[in-house]
């Protein structure tokens, strides 16, 4: 679009004289921009005035106020689908067989897209407005019910947390060997090479229990073995070991990067009985920053939109910590204009859990298409292939690749002595969650096999799915850029939808992923009409 067009667009009754004065401040706003840009101070990233200029704005329009409204029922509804579904595959709620796995798989689907709709740039369809304004008390008695279910869950836990023994309410490996190997830090031992920390950790929290292996012990076939099977097997194990050949690996007992473990040792120096102190009150700091952050108008929706915490509550807070990830991630995103402070963030991450590995292409293609704004608005894929190299001769692909380093090196910091110390048993630890012959089990396509509506197919099936939704969402990140910028992260999660293991806590932050992303749409959308 030329200057006049634009002009045009945004006052169509300004006079020769004013165009031809913006035509020069933009001139003389390029100019300045590139000698910065040379001079190292803007690190290739573009201004939002000066990305709000170069915009495709043939391909969106920017979203009206009054349809964030919506954004916040689409995020709770995505956060009550995902929560009803992650209980339900527990056998707490609704049935998981036959029809009931087709209904949890597009349960999940449909919160996932809504999640996503809720923090694309698009404005909400006007077919809408007329209904919702009909049923916007009963959309908000929803909300406020789902609000009241997250604000009983946060007690809770904050309960269980701060005055019941870890010992009485651990249930997840997860957590039980996390603890374990922050004591066996602290007592000067390495918990990659321990053989006596998973059972130490079984022993220490009588109420968790291991992940069962394929094969061995519990036979052959793909069904997940029973919540008793899988109690009595452990039990036989803490006998004699050599009476469940083959049901449980003690390796899985450092089954993640050293951060995972590291990062609550100083909780137990300090003394404190419980670890999971650390993810209660991350998760009420991420709440307060969610919350601050949001323009003072929106701050009511955004205090009634953390409803959407619900998931994680249920399946991350006290079983999981995925709240830690979140954290990495947010943080990550939120400063993505600084290299520093974006790329160590990202890199602790994925020394935290292999989880925060999604995100990485994700956030090297954001910085890879820094200078290329235009790449979304270009129809045939040699106009995108010109914007790309003008992005790249712009300096994109160095601060990639600079980023990239950036975070190998905050990723191998924490785990650099053990990498030293043992590499092989560190190597082999690391990549156990996809070495281990698991059982399948989730809420995404897996879950239709899970409840007998279609055979099990092979892992590798479910591993190429999962590559060519990487594949897929990657291009979509950089096909529709200015639409699905704030929604990045969430494109980094669709692929876990299709792996064969898509555990509940995996899609825990997708509902608060989404309510970040509608926060910072509203400043943008407020800071480009202040621009205009």
């Amino acid at each position: 679009m030329t200057m006049r067009a634009w002009d045009r667009r945004v006052n169509p009754h300004a006079k020769g004289g004013l165009r031809a004065a913006a035509k020069a401040a933009s001139a003389a706003w390029e100019s300045a921009r590139h000698l910065l840009a040379r001079a190292g101070g803007l690190r290739g990233r573009r201004p939002l005035a000066a990305a709000s200029a170069a915009r495709p704005t043939s391909l969106v329009k920017l979203a009206p106020t009054r349809g964030f409204s919506l954004r916040y029922v689409a995020v709770a509804l995505s956060a009550g689908l995902l929560a009803l579904e992650g209980v339900s595959s527990f056998g707490l709620a609704l049935p998981i067989s036959g029809l009931g796995a087709l209904r949890m798989a597009l349960d999940v689907a449909v919160g996932l897209a809504l999640a996503l709709l809720a923090a694309a740039r698009i404005p909400a369809p006007r077919a809408l407005a007329r209904p919702y304004a009909r049923l916007r008390p009963l959309a908000l008695a929803g909300a406020l019910l789902l609000l009241l279910f997250t604000g009983l869950s946060l007690l809770n836990t904050a309960n269980l947390i701060l005055f019941t023994p870890p010992a009485r309410y651990y249930v997840t490996d997860v957590v039980g060997f996390t603890e374990q190997g922050a004591r066996l830090t602290l007592a000067g031992q390495n918990p990659y090479t321990s053989t006596d920390g998973f059972v130490e950790a079984l022993r220490r929290f009588p109420n968790i229990t291991p992940s069962p292996l394929r094969g061995g012990a519990f036979g052959a076939g793909d069904d997940y073995p029973s919540h008793s099977a899988v109690v009595a097997m452990e039990r036989r194990y803490l006998a004699d070991p050599a009476s469940a050949p083959g049901a449980f690996d003690p390796r899985t007992f450092t089954s993640y990067p050293a951060l995972s473990f590291l990062l609550y040792a100083p909780l137990i120096w300090l003394g404190l009985p419980d670890i999971l102190l650390l993810n209660l009150l991350v998760f009420v700091a991420l709440a307060i920053w969610l919350v601050a952050r949001a323009p003072r108008s929106e701050r009511l929706w955004t205090a009634l939109g953390l409803s959407a915490a619900l998931p994680l509550l249920l399946f991350s807070l006290i079983a999981d910590t995925e709240v830690i990830a979140l954290a990495f991630i947010l943080i990550a995103w939120r400063y993505r204009e600084s290299r520093w402070i974006s790329a160590i963030a990202l890199g602790l991450g994925c020394a935290f859990r292999q989880y925060c590995w999604f995100f990485v292409p994700f956030f090297l293609l954001d910085a890879l298409l820094a200078d290329a704004p235009l790449l979304a608005a270009a129809n045939a894929w040699r106009e995108r292939a010109r914007a790309l190299w003008g992005s790249l001769r712009a300096g994109a692909g160095r601060e990639t690749v600079i980023r990239a380093l950036i975070m190998l090196g905050a990723f191998l910091l924490p785990n650099l002595p053990y990498l030293i110390a043992s590499p092989g048993a560190w190597w082999t630890s690391v990549w156990l969650p996809v070495s281990e012959p698991l059982y399948p089990l989730g809420v995404g396509i897996v879950a239709l096999a899970k409840g007998h509506m279609l055979p099990y197919a092979p892992v590798a099936l479910y591993t190429a799915l999962e590559v060519v939704a990487l594949l897929a969402c990657l291009w979509a990140q950089a096909r529709w850029r200015w639409a699905l910028r704030e929604a990045v992260p969430l494109l980094a999660l669709i692929p876990l939808y299709f792996a064969w293991r898509s555990l509940p806590n995996y899609f825990a932050i997708v509902p608060l992923l989404a309510l970040f992303a509608i926060g910072a749409l509203r400043r943008s959308s407020v800071a480009e009409k202040l621009a205009l």
